[in-house]
């Protein structure tokens, strides 16, 4: 069996650890997995915009709410039923009933009910000036100004700061408070998901991230201990606040350096791993045994040997020393070592 195809094997999903739930409200039972995975627009391919363009400017765009915190990131771990993904964009949490803005001026292109009858599933869909298409989930329907109804139809262009609607109220509660919010994706080029952090202006974030273990995963399972046989992985169980002590996120970027290497990125969020794609690679670089993602549990295993070429070879026999670093949007900074002994 190829490496490939045992860390595969290895890393199927547990039910157990991960279980499906469903949550009721007053409007009965519904699944946010099966909402946002399969939500897809037409709309999107209008996106034209790219990040590593020379003429784009780095954060300069007003945040559509008056946020609370970051409830998710792009790279969040999501797994509510059904299939895991990354959560392709943020959520902002904010009061019910907080007025919602066009952080970017633009064409609004779309305004949609994309999960018909469930009014939690209201979305704002507006082309910028650039080229990115932006998509403000979870709008009040009863908010959305007529304005905007009539830009729609006109195709004329609203300003930055326009008020688009409201943050509807959230029938679920997540460690301990409700979930109100509104869940914003920016599409680039090729319909790629991109980071909205780059185009919001930079948060006051001061807590960095934190590595709570490195370890060893071999073809049994994860290592009790520092040392390892044949072909294995280093993974890293990470963790990371912004503006919140309950709301766990992933790290922005993880790298590692083996034996005083080169620094290797393992990912950098600016985009997904998959492009346009919320699912490509989300248990190549997450280990799901270990990992989480729901209203009731956040815990992140990222597999250190990740890449979208294939899994990453480690060193042989031998003593040898990882430096694992992570940090988040801001540029906190986060590092650890770890040493372990390959026996043959």
């Amino acid at each position: 069996m190829s490496m490939i195809h045992w860390f595969a094997a290895l890393f199927l999903p547990l039910w157990g650890v991960n279980p499906p739930i469903s949550h009721q409200n007053d409007m009965g039972h519904y699944h946010h997995e099966e909402a946002e995975l399969h939500h897809t627009s037409e709309w999107s391919k209008l996106a034209t915009g790219n990040i590593e363009d020379s003429t784009w400017v780095r954060g300069e765009h007003p945040w559509p709410v008056d946020l609370l915190s970051i409830g998710h990131s792009i790279a969040s771990y999501q797994h509510y039923i059904g299939e895991p993904y990354f959560h392709h964009g943020i959520d902002i949490r904010a009061e019910a009933g907080s007025s919602v803005i066009a952080s970017a001026a633009g064409k609004v292109v779309n305004i949609e009910n994309y999960i018909k009858g469930n009014p939690a599933y209201w979305e704002v869909a507006i082309l910028d000036d650039q080229g990115f298409l932006w998509q403000y989930h979870h709008v009040n329907r009863e908010s959305i100004p007529k304005e905007i109804f009539a830009a729609l139809k006109s195709g004329s262009r609203i300003p930055s700061g326009t008020k688009i609607g409201e943050v509807y109220r959230w029938p679920v509660f997540s460690f301990g408070e409700r979930f109100n919010h509104i869940h914003l994706n920016v599409l680039g080029a090729k319909e790629t998901y991109v980071n909205p952090f780059l185009f919001l202006r930079p948060l006051n974030d001061r807590q960095k991230p934190e590595i709570l273990k490195v370890g060893l995963v071999d073809k049994k399972g994860f290592v009790d201990g520092q040392r390892v046989s044949g072909a294995y992985t280093l993974y890293a169980m990470v963790q990371d606040l912004v503006l919140h002590e309950k709301y766990q996120l992933p790290p922005h970027r993880i790298w590692l350096s083996i034996d005083g290497g080169v620094r290797r990125d393992v990912w950098v969020f600016n985009s997904l791993p998959g492009g346009r794609s919320k699912t490509d690679y989300v248990h190549q670089f997450y280990i799901p045994k270990m990992t989480c993602g729901n209203y009731t549990c956040r815990r992140f295993a990222i597999n250190l040997g990740f890449s979208v070429n294939g899994q990453l070879r480690f060193p042989g026999k031998g003593k040898h020393t990882a430096i694992v670093g992570a940090s988040d949007f801001a540029g906190n900074i986060t590092q650890y070592r770890f040493d372990w002994l390959v026996e043959n």
